[in-house]
C-alpha cells in the first residue's frame, strides 16, 4: 500500500461542505484555475485515502471537488457496510469504486471494469491503496468476446467512450468484453451488495447478461438512463425499467434532494435510479427513508 498524501487544499475544502446548488459550477471554475499550477489533483477519501485526478478534464474536476454524481455518491454511503461486496461498471478512474473500497474495507471486496483503457490506467493507479479491489479492463456486455469500443476523444472530456453496437464515432478500438454472470462464476460468486452500472446506453446488454447473478446474489443495483443512446443502440429507458421491474424490484429516482417512487416510465427526468429487490426491501426500508423517499 502506498504512503498516504494530503488531498489538496481546496479539494478538502469542497469534500467538507457537501453538494449544494451551483457547486458544479464553482468546481469547473475552482478546478481549471487550480489547474494552471498544477494539471494533477487529489481529493479525499472517507478513510482518509486520496484519489488522483486531472484537473485538465472536467469530469475528473467535478469528481475532485465532490460534485459529481452526489447522489449516487449518497446511496452508496448509505448502503454499503464493511465486508461488502461492490461492483462497478464503467468505472472511469475508479471514483466510485474508491468510495466503495473505502466503506467496505479490508474484509470487502470492489470490481471495477473500465473499458477506456487511458481512463483504466488511471483507475489502476488510484487502486493501489486498496488490495481489495481488483480492475478489469473490459467492457461489460451480453456475452463475452472483442467488441469494438468508440471513443470520440474530445478534449477536456473524458468518459464518453461505448460499445460502437450502441454508437459509432471517433477512434475505434477492439476491447475484450464479458458478460457479468461469466465474471460471477469465474470469481466464485461472491455475495454481490450493490452493482452500479453507467456505460452509456449498454446498460440493456449488461442488464441481459446478469440474470443468473440477479436471481442468486439479488443484489441493489444503480443504473443511469440515456434515453438517447439507448434508442440509438434499439431499447429505451421504459424498456430498461419494465425488465428490472419484471426481476421483481422496486425502482427509485435520483437525485441530489433524495429518492422518489419510479412510477411515470415515459417521461420520467431521471437520469439514475436505485433498484431495490422487493424481496429485500425492509431490508434496506430505513437506510432508504434517510435519503429521503417522496412518493
Amino acid at each position: 500500500m502506498r504512503p498516504k498524501r494530503r488531498a489538496d487544499f481546496l479539494a478538502r475544502i469542497l469534500n467538507s461542505i457537501g453538494y449544494f446548488r451551483g457547486k458544479t459550477r464553482l468546481a469547473n471554475l475552482l478546478g481549471r484555475l487550480t489547474c494552471f499550477r498544477s494539471a494533477i489533483g487529489t481529493f479525499p477519501l472517507p478513510d482518509g485515502e486520496t484519489a488522483v485526478v486531472d484537473l485538465g478534464d472536467r469530469i475528473q474536476r467535478l469528481m475532485w471537488a465532490a460534485a459529481y454524481e452526489p447522489q449516487v455518491t449518497r446511496c452508496l454511503t448509505a448502503l454499503l457496510r464493511p465486508g461488502d461486496t461492490f461492483v462497478d461498471v464503467g468505472a472511469h478512474i475508479g471514483f466510485f469504486s474508491l468510495i466503495a473500497s473505502s466503506l467496505v474495507g479490508p474484509t470487502g471486496h470492489v470490481y471495477a471494469f473500465e473499458a477506456d483503457y487511458a481512463l483504466f490506467q488511471r483507475l489502476q493507479l488510484n487502486a493501489a491503496s486498496y488490495p481489495w479491489l481488483v480492475t478489469h479492463w473490459n467492457a461489460v456486455w451480453n456475452k463475452s468476446g472483442p467488441v469494438e469500443f468508440s471513443n470520440p476523444m474530445e478534449p477536456g472530456e473524458s468518459g464518453w467512450g461505448k460499445v460502437s453496437a450502441v454508437r459509432n464515432e471517433g477512434h475505434i478500438a477492439s476491447v475484450d468484453a464479458i458478460s457479468l454472470d461469466e465474471w460471477h462464476e469465474s470469481a466464485g460468486f461472491p455475495k454481490v451488495r450493490i452493482i452500479k452500472i453507467d456505460a452509456e446506453g449498454s446498460e440493456p446488454f449488461i442488464l441481459e447478461g446478469m440474470h443468473s447473478l440477479i436471481a442468486k446474489t439479488r443484489p441493489l443495483i444503480v443504473v443511469e438512463l440515456n434515453d438517447q443512446l439507448l434508442r440509438e443502440g434499439g431499447h429505451s429507458k421504459h424498456g430498461v425499467t419494465k425488465s428490472i421491474i419484471d426481476n421483481q424490484y422496486r425502482i427509485f429516482g435520483m437525485n441530489s434532494e433524495g429518492l422518489e417512487q419510479f412510477s411515470d416510465f415515459d417521461n420520467s427526468v431521471w437520469s439514475e435510479i436505485l433498484c431495490v429487490p422487493s424481496d429485500r426491501f425492509e431490508e434496506v426500508k430505513a437506510i432508504l427513508q434517510r435519503l429521503r423517499i417522496n412518493s
